[in-house]
C-alpha cells in the first residue's frame, strides 16, 4: 500500500509540474492525490497509537477536561507528567477521584480529567480545607 509520504510528495510534484506546464485542469488530480495522502497519514497515525491512548482521544463517552480547569487538593502521584489529585475543586462543583479509566466503570455523574482519571461529584469540601 502507498504510504502518506509518497502520496504527499507525489501530489506536490504533480502540482508543480502541472502549474509550470499550464495544465490548470489537471491540478485537480494533484489535489485529489493530496487529500488521499492526508487520509493515509491520519490512518497511519491512528494505527501507531496504543489502544488506551486511542480510546482517550476517540471515545466520547465522558469528555476529557484539563487539570488546569480545577484547583487540586491532596496530591497523590504524577501520571504522564500531570499531577493526579484526590479532590478537584471547580467554581460550581467538587470532584473526588473514583479511579483510572478502564479500571473504573464510567457513570453519568463522572468527569474524565487528563490523563484518563475519572472523578465523581462530591457534595462538600474535605475537612480542614
Amino acid at each position: 500500500m502507498l504510504n502518506s509520504q509518497f502520496l504527499l510528495t507525489g501530489s506536490s510534484v504533480l502540482a508543480v509540474v502541472f502549474a509550470l506546464g499550464g495544465a490548470w485542469p489537471l491540478l485537480s488530480i494533484s489535489f485529489l492525490v493530496m487529500l488521499w495522502g492526508i487520509w493515509r497519514a491520519d490512518c497511519e497515525q491512528i494505527a501507531e497509537l496504543t489502544p488506551n491512548t486511542l480510546a482517550m482521544f476517540v471515545e466520547n463517552r465522558v469528555p476529557v477536561l484539563l487539570p488546569e480547569q480545577f484547583e487540586g487538593r491532596e496530591l497523590l502521584w504524577y501520571q504522564a507528567g500531570t499531577p493526579v489529585y484526590r479532590v478537584l475543586i471547580a467554581p460550581d462543583a467538587i470532584w473526588e477521584l473514583a479511579g483510572k479509566e478502564g479500571e473504573t466503570a464510567a457513570e453519568p455523574d463522572m468527569i474524565r480529567v487528563f490523563p484518563g482519571m475519572l472523578y465523581r461529584r462530591r457534595s462538600s469540601l474535605p475537612p480542614g480545607s
